[in-house]
């Protein structure tokens, strides 16, 4: 939390001090669309798996401070998803346990480019870059039982109560390119890490038999085996706790620049 926090502190004292030295007023609006997955206890490390992906859109906002840096912000809409019979670990198909979220992305990042970049000068019409800031996500995992969907948050499936919402910390790579002075195209991995570890409503341990029941107890142990000495799961491993969960998107941008037009006196380099 308090990471997240003097990140954002960072953000608004560069926001303020780049624009400050440059006067630029050039802003860009967009549409993304791409890819998302997620990573965690349903899926540790498989990261470009067609079986985990899912699309993903949104919209961007961009100032552009300067040639190097430009503060970004962004929303998405996607869908997470992962399933204990796609993965290779026997302790994971035992488990047998799976997820979709539809989710909601919010992010607010500093963009630099590696190299200078202005789509009013021919030779400064590219860059790759790398980004980093603060973000959020809105989640809401279910699970699908004979054909009925269920809310896994409301079911405290390990006996613990979790937010829908979670600060996320969103970095990343990209390259762009101003196709036109107007028009600019731009391509970016980034991933997110959120500070929660219930994406998937997997953390750490079976809750005891006393501590839930009915379909609580049904959507918690859904091994294919038992595993305690006594027959039971009933506290024993579930997750990971020590890690949380992350989320990727890969996605495409074309964005309109509503800065000053090509010849303008206004336009001023750095």
């Amino acid at each position: 939390m308090y990471k997240a926090l003097l990140i954002s502190l960072l953000l608004l004292c560069c926001e303020y001090g780049f624009t400050q030295k440059s006067g630029q007023t050039d802003f860009e609006i967009g549409v993304n669309g791409g890819v998302c997955w997620y990573n965690g206890d349903l899926n540790p490390n498989v990261y470009f798996g067609a079986k985990y992906m899912h699309e993903v859109f949104g919209l961007t906002l961009k100032r552009n401070l300067n040639q190097r840096f430009a503060l970004k912000a962004q929303v998405n809409r996607g869908t997470l998803s992962a399933d204990d019979q796609l993965a290779y670990s026997t302790f994971q198909t035992n488990r047998n346990l799976n997820f979709t979220s539809i989710f909601y992305d919010g992010a607010v990042m500093l963009e630099f480019n590696f190299l200078e970049f202005d789509a009013l000068i021919g030779e400064y019409r590219f860059s790759p870059y790398t980004m980093i800031g603060i973000g959020g996500i809105h989640h809401n995992p279910t699970t699908e039982v004979e054909g009925g969907v269920y809310e896994l948050r409301p079911l405290q499936t390990e006996g613990a109560s979790y937010s829908k919402v979670a600060l996320t910390m969103p970095f990343g790579l990209g390259f762009k390119l101003a196709v036109t002075d107007r028009i600019i195209l731009s391509t970016e991995w980034s991933m997110r890490r959120a500070f929660t570890d219930y994406l998937d409503d997997v953390s750490s341990r079976y809750p005891l038999a006393t501590e839930i029941d009915g379909i609580s107890q049904d959507l918690s142990d859904r091994s294919l085996e038992q595993a305690g000495p006594d027959g039971s799961n009933w506290g024993a491993q579930r997750g990971q706790a020590f890690t949380k969960d992350w989320y990727s998107l890969v996605t495409a941008t074309l964005s309109i620049r509503l800065g000053p037009k090509k010849g303008s006196c206004k336009h001023l380099r750095i």
